[in-house]
């Protein structure tokens, strides 16, 4: 009975102070009362400081794992993310300057504009007040940001918003990765990133071949189990291919490669791209054509080519006219693998050493 009666009490305080109306004769409508306080248009009495914004810094850490067709399991890391709070105060811009007295011919002369000049309109000093937003030099999400200020309004009033950050609640977490077994090429690796911002952890795959089923046990002690669901094609190892010789006999420039992953990619195929180039006075390098090989993949490729089996490009010029004697050539090469292991992507391998001819 007592609590009814200080709820009704506190119920027809707040009714009177906000314009309610109350018919006692009636008997009291508690709800009404409350939903009268409400909706009135009655301001609240405590000052606003002006916009306060919080937010949390993020802290992440790394999981790598290479290549294996075992399970994997990383450390256990250590996170956390601090609470920064933003406050505030307003200070209005000062008022404009008086207009000039108007001067009467007849009058005294007006003061000497060269003598001592009046001190400017009063503006609140901000010693050690730096400008600066997110995304801005000197901005830094990780830590709390010092004295800073920006232009605002407070209701119908221009000012500038004289702001500091002070540090709230901080949470910790601990996390883990376990990665079930899986094929994984020698050349391939996986890297995933652990986050907490606020009291929340997630985790986000960087690169992997594998698209994964996870299964996340813990709150604050979160491990992260992963399960593989499919592969997907990753790029080709660029050192895969490598130029073994090049040279010219028969009447056939011959250029030989090694692949050191051809057992891993038996059953599948390989396209090798040669531009053979003549070898200009200093940079004048001229295009021959290029011509396109594609071979079952093998331990050793052999490319044989003459001049005329090339096709020209648009930056083929004719030497043809060239009384030099001997000339120099060499070949600039790349692969792309043809098959389900590796994406088709175009690797170029740079140019081999120069032959007479």
């Amino acid at each position: 009975m007592t609590n009814k009666l200080v709820v009704a009490l506190a119920c027809l305080g707040l009714a009177a102070s906000a314009g309610a109306e109350v018919k006692f004769d009636q008997g009291v409508d508690i709800k009404s009362a409350i939903e009268q306080a409400v909706n009135s248009d009655v301001k609240s009495p405590y000052p606003q400081y002006g916009p306060h914004r919080v937010r949390f810094s993020k802290e992440c850490k790394g999981f790598s794992f290479g290549a294996g067709g075992f399970a994997q399991s990383s450390e256990r890391a250590y996170l956390s993310s601090t609470e920064y709070i933003e406050e505030c105060r307003f200070v209005p811009n000062p008022p404009p300057p008086p207009p000039p007295p108007q001067v009467n011919p007849n009058g005294p002369k007006p003061p000497n504009p060269n003598g001592p000049k009046p001190p400017k309109p009063g503006n609140p000093k901000a010693a050690d007040v730096k400008d600066y937003y997110p995304g801005q030099p000197g901005y830094d999400d990780n830590g709390p940001h010092g004295n800073y200020s920006y232009s605002g309004h407070y209701g119908n009033q221009q000012g500038t918003w004289y702001c500091h950050e002070r540090r709230g609640r901080e949470y910790r977490a601990t996390a883990q990765v376990n990665v079930a077994a899986r094929q994984m090429y020698p050349w391939e690796s996986e890297r995933f990133e652990v986050c907490m911002q606020a009291d929340r952890v997630e985790l986000e795959t960087r690169h992997s071949p594998y698209r994964y089923y996870v299964d996340r046990q813990g709150l604050y002690d979160v491990t992260f189990n992963l399960t593989p669901n499919y592969r997907t094609p990753t790029a080709p190892d660029e050192a895969g291919l490598y130029s073994a010789a090049f040279a010219f006999r028969d009447g056939k420039f011959v250029l030989s490669v090694n692949d050191r992953w051809a057992s891993e990619y038996a059953g599948e195929k390989v396209a090798i791209k040669v531009e053979l180039m003549k070898d200009g006075f200093l940079f004048f390098n001229s295009s021959q054509g290029e011509k396109e090989f594609t071979f079952d993949a093998a331990g050793n490729y052999e490319l044989a080519f003459a001049e005329g089996d090339l096709q020209k490009t648009a930056a083929y010029v004719d030497t043809s006219s060239d009384m030099r004697g001997p000339k120099k050539f060499y070949v600039k090469w790349g692969f792309r693998r043809l098959g389900s292991v590796s994406t088709n992507e175009y690797v170029s391998k740079g140019s081999t050493d120069k032959i007479t001819k």
